[in-house]
């Protein structure tokens, strides 16, 4: 998961930090503004959130990740950092405030991991 997370800060750095999320702009934008535009935010942000929560959960399933781990809530948790992570860097024109809170949610999911 930590491969990502770099992956996903080297890319974040090679555009300079500009532009942010997509999504997470038209829903900064237009969430308070229109009650139906704001329910397809929602299936937009649940469609990202969904590969991540499947993934958790298929994890589960095959023993690596503990039963005990709550995918949902793990699986949110990582969104929101995803996003905050993206607005901060915009904002800063850094990486780091993406990396730390990608890494913040990242290392109790990797907490749950099953170890042999």
């Amino acid at each position: 998961m930590t491969e990502w997370c770099d992956t996903s800060g080297d890319r974040q750095d090679a555009l300079g930090c500009v532009g942010g999320c997509e999504i997470g702009s038209l829903a900064g934008e237009l969430a308070d503004g229109d009650q139906t535009t704001r329910v397809l935010l929602v299936v937009a942000f649940d469609r990202w959130e969904g590969p991540i929560r499947s993934g958790l959960a298929r994890m589960q399933t095959r023993g690596e990740l503990s039963k005990n781990a709550n995918v949902a809530a793990l699986a949110t948790a990582l969104m929101a950092a995803i996003q905050g992570g993206m607005l901060l860097s915009q904002v800063r024109r850094s990486s780091t405030a993406y990396r730390r809170a990608v890494s913040a949610v990242i290392d109790p999911i990797e907490s749950y991991l099953v170890r042999y």
